[in-house]
């Protein structure tokens, strides 16, 4: 069940991330909700991430940890990318560290899990 809900709330951070950094020059009400959205989400992920970390452990510590820390990595660059949108700063880089993190960090997640809970 905390796969499916970690899984979840990874997408769901991805998507409103995409769509808050997309919307800001339109609507700068809707870029404060979407980010405030993503905020709940990092809360329901590192949760259910908590609730996972014991059979991590068992899988293998060292690539755990290393997980553990590109989530946190993740979650800071997506709030570096939001508000350097917000102050109208170039955001590029944060882009590009975006979509490597988040590549990144999923990865070792289906790598811990096994491939589960999509195989």
């Amino acid at each position: 069940m905390w796969e499916y809900l970690h899984l979840i709330s990874w997408v769901a951070i991805i998507i409103l991330t995409i769509a808050a950094w997309i919307c800001y020059p339109k609507s700068e009400k809707s870029f404060t909700i979407f980010a405030m959205i993503d905020r709940v989400f990092y809360i329901v992920l590192i949760l259910s991430g908590i609730m996972m970390i014991q059979y991590s452990l068992e899988t293998s510590w060292l690539v755990s940890i290393f997980k553990i820390l590109m989530g946190v990595i993740t979650i800071g660059v997506i709030e570096m990318l939001l508000s350097f949108r917000k102050k109208k700063r170039p955001t590029g880089l944060f882009l590009v560290l975006f979509v490597v993190a988040v590549i990144i960090t999923i990865s070792l997640g289906f790598y811990l899990s096994g491939g589960s809970p999509l195989f």
